[in-house]
């Protein structure tokens, strides 16, 4: 199985791997130890001139990765999951029910974790992590309100848990594959089974619900004999290995690629014509979101609030939804905006990340562009279409290129986006309150490194 995050880093030749040492070295940084010196010099005199300290602790690899949290970042790192910025109803993952200490720390009980999901409701600042490991385990931690913990109860919507709590499925079901909703998770198997839990409010948890109170509190099986599996803020995506798209949960203005405009609340596996046209070459064993053994013609589906984004094999990308707010990038008419349409862009696409209302995309040549909502600045960091800065609140109407070079990964939070360099380095841009950009707290953030233990201080 693919790693996923970091066999993406590996597969680019960019990102420094680490050993067992290193490993020990970020926990020793994350605890406040002191910068390592450099090697003493081997020449045969004394050298009486004051050696350099670096700033460099530890080759630490911080890879983005994208959460629908409003205030709470996180990035997968040397399989481990980091956490910064709100951390109230345990979501710090290691004990605390409310920290006050925003700042980055990994969660220590959890190492070979390979992907790293998470999601709050509209309105709420708490929510939940969920983390897939090598081992094909889940843990979850944080809120559990409407079950969406995962772990077969709850106590009421001020329930949580401030360690990580291990997701138990059917006897040897191995997980490959995590996805988040705003109130729900859902989980692919190696056997090719889609679980989920949480809320069964818009129907997002596929167990026949549009009610709140009544999704599952654990892992429930909506369909098997699905090759992969891709998640929006409240939709799920299959597709099958008779090479059909189904979906279920909810489509505003046509979010979930139904073709139409009135809201869809849909608690039931349907196929969708017009994203089935999209799929072929998929028959194979089930398989995760952007595993470069992957050889379906769709690589990966994802969606904001209100529009989707669909990724395919060749780099091209296709939009549909709302066009409020600018979501779909590209001008056409309300009908339009409704089917599948490519939007244009220089290079071909290797990811795609959705935020509250704007996308961002990381092309092969490691340009990231973006476009949508720029009321917090997280589509384009105020740069304006031509290069220069002062776009402002203004919506990015069509993809923009951001001044960002030899980027790696990609990801974000509800309105806040991340962009990791092939040198570690973490940029943030959009929302930074309550630290969801670390050390640069404000409400609207250009691009700005975060303030990461390990990573070296130099010129931007």
């Amino acid at each position: 199985m693919s790693v996923l995050g970091m066999d993406y880093a590996a597969a680019r030749k960019r990102v420094r791997g680490l050993g067992l040492f290193a490993v020990a070295a970020l926990a020793a940084v994350a605890t406040g130890s002191t910068t390592m010196a450099a090697e003493p010099t081997r020449a045969g005199y004394v050298d009486t001139a004051q050696m350099a300290v670096p700033a460099l602790t530890a080759p630490v690899d911080y890879i983005a990765v994208s959460t629908q949290f409003s205030a709470t970042s996180a990035a997968l790192s040397n399989g481990y999951a980091w956490v910064w910025g709100y951390k109230e109803r345990g979501m710090g993952g290691n004990g605390a029910a409310s920290e006050s200490d925003r700042s980055p720390q990994p969660v220590y009980s959890l190492p070979k974790v390979v992907k790293v999901v998470g999601a709050s409701d509209l309105g709420e600042d708490y929510g939940t992590f969920g983390v897939l490991t090598e081992d094909g385990e889940v843990w979850t931690w944080g809120s559990n309100k409407r079950g969406r913990l995962g772990i077969g109860e709850t106590s009421g919507v001020n329930d949580f848990r401030a360690t990580p709590q291990k997701v138990e499925f059917p006897p040897g079901e191995r997980i490959i594959d995590l996805g988040s909703m705003r109130a729900t998770m859902a989980a692919l198997s190696e056997s090719g089974k889609v679980y989920t839990w949480g809320s069964g409010q818009w129907g997002q948890a596929g167990n026949g619900s549009t009610t709140e109170t009544n999704g599952p509190l654990s892992p429930y099986l909506v369909i098997d004999n699905v090759h992969s599996m891709h998640v929006g803020q409240r939709i799920v995506w299959v597709v099958t290995r008779e090479n059909k798209v189904i979906w279920w949960g909810r489509s505003y203005i046509g979010e979930g690629g139904t073709g139409k405009s009135a809201t869809n609340n849909n608690p039931n596996p349907e196929e969708l014509p017009a994203l089935t046209a999209f799929a072929s070459g998929c028959e194979g064993p089930a398989i995760a979101e952007y595993d470069e053994a992957d050889a379906c013609s769709i690589r990966a589906l994802t969606s904001s609030r209100q529009a989707s984004a669909l990724l395919l094999q060749d780099g091209t990308v296709y939009t549909f939804g709302n066009r409020t707010d600018s979501q779909i990038g590209r001008e056409t008419t309300a009908a339009g905006a409704l089917i599948p349409g490519l939007i244009e862009l220089p290079q071909k696409v290797e990811r795609v990340s959705a935020g509250n209302y704007h996308f961002t995309a990381l092309t092969e040549n490691g340009e990231v562009w973006g476009w949508g909502d720029n009321l917090e600045w997280a589509a384009t960091g105020n740069i304006r279409p031509d290069g220069s800065t002062g776009q402002g609140t203004t919506d990015a109407k069509t993809p923009t290129k951001l001044p960002l070079q030899d980027i790696i990964a990609i990801g974000g939070s509800r309105d806040t986006s991340y962009a990791t360099r092939s040198d570690s380095v973490l940029i943030g841009w959009g929302d930074g309150r309550l630290g969801a950009i670390y050390g640069a707290e404000k409400r609207r953030q250009s691009f700005t490194w975060l303030e990461l233990p390990g990573i070296r201080v130099g010129e931007q």
